[in-house]
């Protein structure tokens, strides 16, 4: 029994859906952001029992045009100006069509040959678009939090002055890590994970610009050093999820040498922006990273997923991960990707990456970025020229975090930002989320969006004023 399909079929049925991609690109513009169904009204277009019996797939594919297309969120809107997550490019639908079809389980070069010099490659192609030595080693994970927890754990088994691997945390001293209260909460989860816990990851203050604290560092260390605790890693944030704060890299890569800890960078957002004329300089010390997380599916418009980390010395990475049972030997000299990370199973993300970069070519991907950057500072001159709104922090890459300002004070704006974020999602027009800032509530506006130009931060700007004023 075989469940394909002739030729014809298969070429009928990826017809349909690529019309369907189609429609949904040619109709992004009118479309709302966000759908406007509740919860209730969602699962409902769902709840069904187990399909015992076939449908036809076309039918299928038209059905998913219509409920799922029409009950998600559009992140590739160039107006959806919310979380850090880039809208993909045709090129990208392609990749991604052509991995699926291909099928490989990426774990073994004999299984995968084509896909494992891909990976490697396009590994070396990362760092040399960031800055940091192509003599690197690597491999594409799901996304930022993978690529922290693959860059974390290397630390440990690098760093630990004991045989973490086979005895485990309990053989020697509690393990501590220092990022600043900036970091991203997946490297919370990597402390769970790891099993240092989160009291472990120590938190930094940070300066007025939301960048680490060097001095509070060095303080943290030496005490964590007189209570018997053993520090092994630094972490510094190149671009925060919050603000876009990228701290001063070569900073920590001194605190790193001088107290012989393993710096870790994560720039899940903003590494790639590292390789621009435009914000290159804000990334200094970048190259001195023993590891860095970077998301090509944010900054590089990849479709989801597609993470990465880069390890300096490829060895290390392979300390922390390889075990190769019997059943899983191939002939010797043939690199294994499965020994360079947790997952023995995964598809070939580097081919949607490597094929992004050769059919636009790095120079237009920076271009693009560099356009996000000036297009949201423009949003945030905007802001500062309007009177019913206010900045909230810097702009040093493409978050703009900004209040919208009632006239009954503090206490009044905070309300009403609170509310703002629901009020647009109802909305539809635009995304905006909201967040925390200086410990108040603000809007938080940001785009890794190519699609993006000045017309869509000003349409967000209005809906802001708009509904802000309905609710004071």
């Amino acid at each position: 029994m075989t469940l394909d399909r002739d030729g014809d079929g298969l070429r009928r049925l990826l017809g349909r859906a690529a019309e369907t991609v189609v429609e949904l690109y040619e109709s992004m513009p009118t479309r709302p952001v966000f759908p406007g169904a509740s919860p209730e009204d969602v699962a409902a277009l769902f709840d069904a029992p187990l399909p015992r019996a076939g449908t036809d797939a076309e039918a299928v594919v038209e059905r998913v045009g219509r409920e799922v297309f029409g009950a998600s969120t559009l992140n590739i809107s160039p107006r959806f100006l919310s979380y850090i997550m880039s809208g993909g490019t045709h090129v990208g639908v392609a990749a991604d069509l052509l991995i699926a079809g291909l099928n490989s389980n990426f774990g073994l070069w004999h299984v995968s040959p084509a896909g494992t010099e891909i990976e490697l490659r396009t590994v070396r192609w990362m760092a040399e678009l960031i800055g940091y030595p192509t003599d690197t080693g690597g491999t594409f994970v799901s996304g930022g939090s993978a690529a922290d927890l693959h860059g974390l754990a290397t630390a440990v088994v690098a760093k630990a002055p004991f045989d973490v691997r086979d005895e485990g945390l309990r053989a020697g001293p509690p393990l501590t890590m220092y990022v600043s209260d900036q970091g991203h909460s997946a490297l919370d989860k990597s402390a769970i994970l790891l099993g240092l816990g989160r009291r472990h990851l120590r938190k930094i203050s940070t300066r007025d610009d939301f960048t680490i604290d060097v001095a509070a560092l060095h303080d943290q260390i030496r005490r964590d050093r007189a209570a018997g605790v053993h520090p092994i890693c630094v972490i510094g944030n190149a671009g925060t999820v919050n603000t876009g704060a990228v701290d001063p890299l070569d900073a920590l890569a001194d605190v790193a040498e001088e107290e012989d800890l393993w710096f870790h960078v994560d720039g899940a957002y903003g590494a790639p922006a590292a390789g621009t004329d435009l914000v290159g300089h804000l990334f200094g010390g970048l190259a001195r990273a023993d590891s860095v997380a970077l998301d090509p599916h944010k900054w590089l418009f990849v479709p989801f997923d597609a993470g990465c980390v880069l390890v300096r010395d490829p060895e290390h990475l392979r300390d922390a991960f390889s075990l190769v049972p019997d059943y899983l030997r191939q002939e010797g000299g043939r690199h294994a990707p499965m020994e360079y990370g947790f997952e023995l199973s995964r598809r070939v993300r580097a081919l949607k990456v490597w094929m992004t970069l050769l059919a636009y070519g790095a120079d237009a991907l920076l271009d693009a970025m560099e356009d996000n950057i000036r297009t949201m500072r423009h949003m945030a001159d905007l802001v500062e020229r309007a009177d019913d709104l206010e900045l909230a922090a810097p702009v040093p890459l493409s978050v703009v975090c900004f209040r919208y300002r009632a006239q009954g004070g503090d206490e009044d704006t905070d309300r009403v930002n609170r509310a703002l974020p629901a009020a647009i999602e109802r909305d539809g027009r635009v995304f905006v989320a909201g967040t925390i800032v200086g410990g108040r509530p603000v809007l938080r506006a940001c785009s890794v969006n190519h699609r993006l130009d000045r017309s869509h931060v000003e349409l967000a700007l209005e809906v802001v004023g708009e509904l802000g004023a309905r609710l004071v």
